[in-house]
Parts: structure tokens; sequence; C-alpha cells
């Protein structure tokens, strides 16, 4: 009987455990997971907070019902025997420690908020956002605070302004790179987002650094470049670091990322453990080249692949797209692949078109603008990347994100057949409108 030892039941740990029990009904399957609680869904934080959901503790799943899945909350993953086969692991109510044997580990271990090592950062109403309790802190300060600062204009954070706009707070959004949601958006699609931002009322600062957050036990004020804002209250939404500390003591191997590194099958430097989601790297599609992809979508493929492996099986995790969508004061805005700047910087030579169409025909009630933006090879016209604004953004991207994983052309692109009724679409779908112009690119 195979014994499968699982860290961590979040989306990927939960992944795994289902895999694994689907692939394998005769092995021993036990989870340790040191929260108290079982999944949560930390995605759905911004929306608690801009009242979309209305209580926190909806995110929390119930204890799921695997059979044969020996769930044990409560209990922390403190060392790896890789000689011996051996976890160590301790309950954080009883402190007994003890030793649970395997023969396949999965490392499901997560990452944890950023939090810059700036003056100030411990005063009291400056949150992260990653966890509930996080979020139940920000909610019992939000009845006494009315000027917020959000520090980071990643996805987490955009949302995070947009909820405490909605709110009624004043809210400043700070980002240190030259537009918002960089890395997701070339900065000419950015400035769309920031000029939606900036219509709902929220003060958007890019190419700012904080330097210093000032207050007397509570923080009262950000110290930017140049500028003091006052605040009551502050977010940081600046990203999360993999947790690899336990990885790291048993002799792991990191890559260049600062993740644990992991082959196709999702394997470890060492053949009987595995590592999966944000503590572990992932690898471009297009580039080949490691990266880090800490999104909830990569950590249940991942959760698929090492579960099934861990099982016995011989699935390949053949790398991510990075397929992203956020909400900006109500604007939807997906990306996939490669932006016009990371293609560039990965060495491709690059032709791009933007366009702007409608969601619907101008004709019907709810007809709203859709700005597609496709990147694709200067030669051959391989869609390397697309961005997309508007109702719908995120089926769009889904849809560039098969195309990317095919090879498809903008020419093949542009052939696709569609479907189209005045209440859902328009007569011609927007992508292929932008598929037709990458090829007058030519």
């Amino acid at each position: 009987m195979t014994r499968i030892v699982i860290v961590g039941f979040q989306s990927a740990g939960l992944t795994a455990a289902a895999a694994a029990r689907l692939y394998n009904r005769e092995a021993e399957i036990t989870v340790v997971e040191r929260r108290t609680y079982a999944t949560y869904h930390p995605c759905g934080l911004p929306f608690v907070l801009g009242g979309e959901v209305p209580n926190i503790r909806d995110l929390v799943e119930t204890t799921p019902r695997l059979p044969g899945v020996n769930v044990r909350l409560g209990v922390e993953a403190k060392a790896i025997d890789t000689q011996e086969k051996m976890l160590e692991v301790q309950d954080l109510r009883t402190l007994q420690v003890e030793k649970i044997p395997y023969d396949r580990l999965i490392l499901a271990t997560g990452s944890q908020a950023l939090k810059p090592p700036i003056p100030g950062i411990d005063l009291g109403n400056v949150f992260c956002l990653r966890t509930v309790e996080d979020g139940e802190r920000i909610l019992a300060a939000l009845s006494r605070s009315r000027r917020a600062v959000v520090v980071g204009a990643g996805p987490i954070g955009v949302e995070a302004a947009s909820a405490l706009r909605e709110r009624g707070l004043e809210v400043v959004l700070v980002e240190m790179q030259p537009a918002v949601l960089p890395g997701m958006l070339d900065p000419d699609m950015a400035a769309g987002v920031a000029e939606r931002l900036a219509k709902a009322g929220i003060r958007v600062l890019c190419s700012k650094a904080v330097k210093e957050l000032r207050g007397e036990g509570e923080v009262s004020s950000v110290v930017l470049e140049g500028e003091e804002i006052p605040a009551d209250l502050v977010i940081m939404a600046i990203g999360v670091k993999p947790d690899v500390e336990l990885a790291v003591k048993a002799g792991l191997k990191l890559g260049p990322t600062r993740m644990i590194a992991v082959d196709d099958h999702l394997r470890t430097s060492d053949p009987d453990i595995f590592a999966i989601g944000d503590c572990a790297e992932a690898r471009c599609l297009i580039t080949g080249r490691p990266l880090r992809s800490q999104l909830a979508t990569t950590a249940i493929r991942m959760g698929r692949v090492a579960g099934v492996n861990a099982a016995g099986g011989d699935e390949v995790f053949e790398g991510v797209l990075n397929a992203v969508v956020t909400m900006a004061s109500g604007l939807e805005v997906a990306s996939v692949g490669l932006t016009a700047t990371a293609a560039s910087e990965a060495g491709f030579e690059t032709s791009t078109a933007r366009v702007r169409c409608l969601t619907k025909p101008h004709y019907f009630p709810g007809a709203g603008p859709m700005t597609i933006k496709l990147v694709a090879e200067r030669k051959g016209q391989r869609i390397l990347g697309g961005q997309v604004i508007g109702d719908g953004a995120a089926g769009r991207a889904n849809l560039l994100a098969l195309a990317i994983r095919k090879g498809m052309t903008a020419k093949e692109l542009s052939q696709i057949d569609y479907c189209y009724a005045p209440p859902v679409s328009d007569s011609i779908e927007p992508l292929v409108v932008a598929a037709e112009a990458l090829l007058r690119r030519r």
C-alpha cells in the first residue's frame, strides 16, 4: 500500500488528495494543515471588503469528505527526514510531536504575503490581504477609517482599492512600476484601467515607492517620494513569497525563482517528494523558462498531476500561460501569455494590434466597449499573448490560452467559428477583429 502524505490543504493540496484517491483506491493518504479550518478562497477576500460577498466565513469550505483521506487540521509540518522517509509534525493544540512515515510526500506549503522592510510597517491598521484573519481585521477597521492607501496595483491591490472605494473611503492606489497591473498588461492597455479607477474616485499614483509609514500606535500617513498622504488604513498588496522553509531544511533544491525546483512530473530534487502550488516553480509554455505562477488555477492543475503521479501514475505538467482576470471598479480585465514587453525581453521580434469593439450590437441595450491587444511573432505571426478589457474578457482570454497552446497564428485565429445573438455578442467576434488587424501589420 502506497503511503502518500500531503503538507497543505489549500487548492493544490486538496486537489492532489482527490486526484490521488481517484487514481489509486488502495493508497493511504494523510493531509496535514496548520490552519484549524479547511480550504478557503483568498481570491474572494477583496469582494468581502466591497460587500459583494456578505459574510467572510462564506469563503471557508467545510472539510471535504474524501473517502480514505485522513485530514488533520491544526497540525504543522516541522521537518522532513528524507533518509528515513518521515515527516515530523506538531499538533498545535496539544504541542505533541510525532513522525508520519511516507512513500511519497507532496509539498503544498503555499505562500505568505510580502511585507516591505520599511519604517512603520508594524503600526496598527496596516494590513496584508491574504488570509481570512486578515480580512476580518480589515473589516473591523473599516468602521473607523475614512482614508485608505493601497500599496501595489496588481490584481489584489486593484480589487482591494475598488472595494474600499465602494465602501465610501477615500482611496489612493500606489504602484512602484510605471503603470497599474504590471506584468499583466502593457502600458497602453493599463492606461484604460487607470482611467476607470480614477473615474471611480481612486487616486492612482504610479512610479512611486513607499518610503515610510508614520503614526503613533496606528498609521496616520504614508510617505512617498516627495509626498506624504494622510491615511488611517493601509493595505499592502505587493505580492507573496513562496513558503519554502520546510523544503530548504530538507535539502531540496530551489530554482532561479527561489521557489522549489520541480521537473515536468512535479518531482523535486528528491524523486519521492513533489512540490505544487505557490511554493513550486512553474515553466512558461512559450519560452520554456522557469517562472512564478502563484495562481489558484495553476495550483489546481499542479495538484491533479502530482496527486496522480504520487499514486503511481505518469502525468506531465507541461507549463503555464499565466491566464489572469481581475475586476477594476466593475471593469473586467484579462491577460494571457506574454505581453509585448515580456515578449521583447524574451528575445521575440513581435508585431501587435490593438482594437476597440463592442460587446454587443450598438443598438442592443447593454452594449459596451471592449479593447483587445494581441501580441504575435513578427515572422509567421504565431500568437504569443493577448490582453482583453471589457465584459466577457475572461472567456476570450481562455480562448486565447487554447490558441497559444495550440500554436495558432493570427490567420488561423481570424478564421475561427463563433456564435452570434444580439443579447450576448456582436455579429463579428472581437477576437477575429483583432486577428485581422494583426494580419494587416505584416
